[in-house]
């Protein structure tokens, strides 16, 4: 650029054009990702990343929609590609309606099937009807490979033992 444009623009203007321009080094994520095929138009759900770079420990905050029914579990199952790893010693369900804050529940248990891409988490309690939830899973190694990865949930009625579909996370890492 010229001096008398810049002069023109002003400083701010120019500060502000090269903060657009400019990649940023590290970025938490918000997403409520898409899904590539299927019918139903809300199965995307909301999730939160504190870093989302691949090769890399990294926290993922989950939603999980408020449901008609009370919940006794929730599952979460992820594509054979996806090689992380989880911390089932670091995983929480945390009422909140938001990416990050809210009120920790008690886990029964939590476990992590890697033979069946799956982890499941127990709360002490029945979750009660109507409530926001987020699943918290903290020191996640991220795979060696940036891209993107669909994880389905699920989430098992109190009432009636059967899983019921809520929707996936296709969360995307760099």
């Amino acid at each position: 650029m010229k001096i008398h444009m810049i002069k023109k623009l002003g400083i701010a203007s120019c500060l502000a054009i090269a903060c657009v321009v400019a990649p940023t080094a590290v970025r938490a994520q918000a997403n409520a990702g898409f899904i590539l095929f299927g019918g139903v138009k809300d199965s995307a759900l909301d999730y939160c990343l504190d870093n989302g770079t691949s090769s890399r420990n990294d926290r993922y905050y989950l939603e999980v929609k408020p449901q008609s029914f009370k919940v006794s579990e929730v599952i979460i199952t992820y594509p054979d590609h996806f090689n992380g790893s989880f911390d089932t010693n670091d995983i929480k369900l945390r009422v909140t309606g938001q990416c990050r804050g809210g009120k920790d529940l008690e886990i029964e248990s939590a476990t992590w099937d890697r033979e069946n891409r799956r982890i499941t988490v127990i709360p002490k309690e029945a979750i009660p009807a109507k409530t926001a939830l987020r699943v918290v899973l903290s020191n996640v190694r991220n795979p060696d490979y940036g891209g993107f990865y669909q994880f389905d949930g699920r989430v098992l009625r109190a009432d009636v033992p059967v899983p019921v579909y809520i929707g996936s996370w296709v969360i995307t890492l760099d």
